[in-house]
């Protein structure tokens, strides 16, 4: 697990939202290179230290378009997402998906994903959620298998054989796609590998069909 208002209007990345009878116009704005600080730092905020990248490597991606990275925004930013999307490939991943807390539980993140599926309706969009079978305690275990109803909500399906652990962290695959003999590995393969390298790939993410 993200244009300026130009673009927001461009292949319908803006959606209208009826909230207390007032009706807001939702858009994606780009997240331009002297955000990117600002940026990381509420992202240290929002994901454990184990998920999140360093610094450099996310300014790096962005820099060199292999990320994309968008506000979501209705004159104030409401929160952000991180997209791995190299050119040429059919697969894009959800790498960074947040909302800020003061907006969450009001329907925020729901349209922020519609209107990325939307951008993104051209590709298989993957996504990576913690395993609630490897959480410790119930509440990270009911927090988790909470993640993967939301987007089980939004047309994501869990790939049933999968097996991954990012970065030491058990994950569950998910897709928006029917691809038949989807292979989990080959699309975090042709991900991850654009980003990183294969020394990082084979030390930090092992993915099986």
């Amino acid at each position: 697990m993200n244009f300026p208002y130009y673009a927001a209007y461009m292949n319908c990345k803006c959606i209208l939202v009826k909230s207390k009878c007032v009706i807001k116009m939702l858009t994606l704005r780009e997240i331009h290179q002297d955000e990117y600080y600002s940026l990381y730092s509420k992202m240290k905020q929002d994901f454990p230290s184990g998920e999140l990248a360093p610094f450099f490597t996310i300014k790096r991606n962005l820099e060199r378009k292999i990320y994309n990275g968008y506000y979501l925004s209705d004159n104030l930013d409401l929160g952000y997402a991180i997209i791995t999307a190299p050119q040429g490939l059919k697969y894009a991943l959800l790498n960074y998906f947040a909302i800020y807390p003061e907006y969450r539980s009001k329907g925020y993140g729901s349209e922020f994903l519609k209107i990325l599926i939307n951008h993104y309706h051209e590709r298989i969009l993957v996504l990576e959620a913690e395993d609630p079978q490897a959480q410790k305690n119930s509440i990270n275990r009911e927090i988790a298998k909470h993640r993967i109803n939301f987007y089980e909500r939004a047309g994501f399906r869990v790939a049933p054989t999968a097996k991954a652990k990012i970065f030491g962290v058990n994950m569950l695959i998910m897709t928006n796609g029917h691809e038949e003999n989807f292979s989990a590995r080959k699309a975090m393969h042709a991900l991850y590998l654009p980003a990183f390298d294969s020394e990082h790939w084979l030390r930090f993410i092992d993915v099986r069909d």
